[in-house]
């Protein structure tokens, strides 16, 4: 009888797999997005209001950046749209600009209008830094891990989805006593009062906790099953829509838009990837609905993310906004020109910090004590507030790094990652490999709102690298040991 773990799919050819030829990005396209930055810059309108800066520069990055998207398409047709640095340029335009393409006078009222063209220079500094850093690596020369590009059965994609709920949801089933419907009551609860939180400093419990990580696989997974579900039964596909659907439920309950909108992109990129080009329509639908997901899931989360669910459907809701009457992501524009006007005139640069406390945040507080708090001055206190948690994307941090310079860099270095990253999508990639590629795409997007979101989000897709290696190894010599026993 044959042996299951001895079949191996042969690697798709260039020629016969369109949608994963990804030439990169067009040096033309980067050009554009340049002189559209540039100009954008140039003619600001100076002595307009704060919201009506905002959206001059909101309508001039939109230009720039679909120019640019236009040149790709020519030079690759749609599959080269689909790169980790595009989806880069999105999120960032999503967390800065994306809201102030229709009216915000509120926000006129919180800052004065002389303090929006700095800040808006600094975002577009932040855009410049990505386009040109996504031609660090050269697209030409394909980078190979061996492990995106080695088969494995379907059963082994099952096992590891199984393992990725249950490790990754066991602690808080811990914490409710192995009962779902309690836990699925603390999701309707407000944010910060679940029995699985963590406190602001992490401990030995927390460190249990942090393996919800793995469930960062589960969208990338289900797309790429969803996708090839002709290689799984029946029983399989609804437990993977069960657990695809639990952990969707559990992202947009907590109120946290951006890890829900990352699933999201996750499990399309998977799902397209892994069609290889076939079932176009599938792919417009995936798209069409994801988008509006993310489109309504922005809005929505808005309203329950600090009550809760529960006081949500009942009729209650958080105190009025600027979200209940426009469109509203989350004002990181204004914490930047905000950022802006303390950095360096009323507090120095903050110089190698905030990349030494990025590098060190994976690092469990439980196994070292001693690890720092977080930095010197933090956002909140920067800009004079209290009782919130402000964002403010790379951008802000870049800033309060060394000014512009600083966002250049800290654009320049995830330009460059992503860059890195689009060159791992091949005709040779298995399913295993387009899992570990779209996993990618989660830290790629969470982290444009903060760069120490990066070096933990990026865990999981080294988890899977690191495991995916392991598991063909003894699936090798599983082979060896089967060959050695018919000899």
């Amino acid at each position: 009888m044959a042996n299951p773990y001895l079949r191996v799919r042969k690697p798709v050819s260039e020629e016969s797999s369109g949608l994963f030829h990804i030439t990169g990005p067009s040096p033309t396209g980067t050009f554009l997005l340049i002189c559209g930055l540039l100009l954008t810059g140039y003619s600001l309108p100076m002595e307009a209001r704060g919201s009506e800066i905002a959206t001059y520069a909101a309508w001039g990055v939109a230009v720039s950046l679909g120019a640019s998207l236009f040149a790709d398409f020519l030079q690759g047709g749609v599959p080269n749209l689909i790169r980790a640095d595009v989806m880069a340029l999105f999120s960032l335009y999503f967390l800065t600009l994306f809201e102030f393409l229709g009216r915000q006078p509120h926000f006129d009222e919180i800052l004065d209008a002389r303090t929006v063209p700095p800040g808006v220079i600094a975002v577009l500094w932040g855009f410049a830094g990505i386009a040109l850093g996504r031609h660090l690596v050269n697209q030409g020369v394909k980078r190979y891990i061996p492990v995106f590009n080695q088969a494995v059965p379907s059963s082994v994609m099952m096992a590891i989805f199984a393992g990725a709920m249950i490790i990754g949801y066991f602690y808080q089933f811990y914490t409710c006593h192995f009962n779902p419907l309690e836990v699925f009551h603390w999701y309707m609860e407000p944010r910060f009062t679940q029995p699985w939180g963590r406190g602001r400093l992490g401990d030995a419990k927390a460190l249990v906790g942090e393996l919800n990580m793995l469930t960062y696989l589960l969208s990338p997974l289900a797309g790429v099953m969803f996708a090839k579900r002709s290689s799984y039964n029946r029983i399989q596909l609804a437990l993977v829509a069960f657990g695809f659907l639990w952990n969707l439920a559990a992202a947009f309950l907590a109120g946290t838009r951006n890890v829900f909108d990352s699933n999201l992109v996750t499990f399309m990129i998977a799902y397209i990837f892994a069609l290889g080009g076939k079932r176009s329509y599938e792919i417009v639908v995936v798209v069409s609905v994801s988008v509006v997901l993310l489109l309504v899931s922005t809005r929505m989360m808005l309203g329950f993310r600090n009550i809760g669910f529960t006081n949500y459907i009942s009729g209650q809701a958080e105190t009025e906004r600027v979200a209940d009457k426009h469109l509203f992501v989350d004002m990181n524009l204004w914490v930047i020109c905000g950022l802006v006007q303390v950095f360096p005139e009323r507090a120095p640069y903050l110089g190698t910090e905030v990349p030494y406390l990025a590098l060190i945040r994976p690092v469990p507080r439980a196994l070292w004590a001693g690890k720092p708090e977080g930095m010197s001055l933090s956002i909140e206190d920067a800009m004079g507030v209290q009782g919130l948690t402000l964002a403010s994307s790379f951008v802000g941090e870049g800033y309060m790094t060394y000014g512009n310079v600083g966002v250049f860099l800290f654009g320049f270095f995830f330009g460059g990652m992503a860059g890195w990253w689009s060159c791992l999508a091949t005709p040779r990639n298995s399913d295993l490999g387009i899992l570990i590629y779209a996993s990618g795409f989660f830290s790629t997007v969470i982290s444009m709102r903060s760069l120490f979101v990066f070096t933990t989000a990026i865990l999981p897709t080294v988890a899977a690298i690191i495991g995916g290696s392991l598991l063909i190894q003894k699936l090798r010599e599983r082979r060896r040991s089967s060959f050695g026993g018919t000899g």
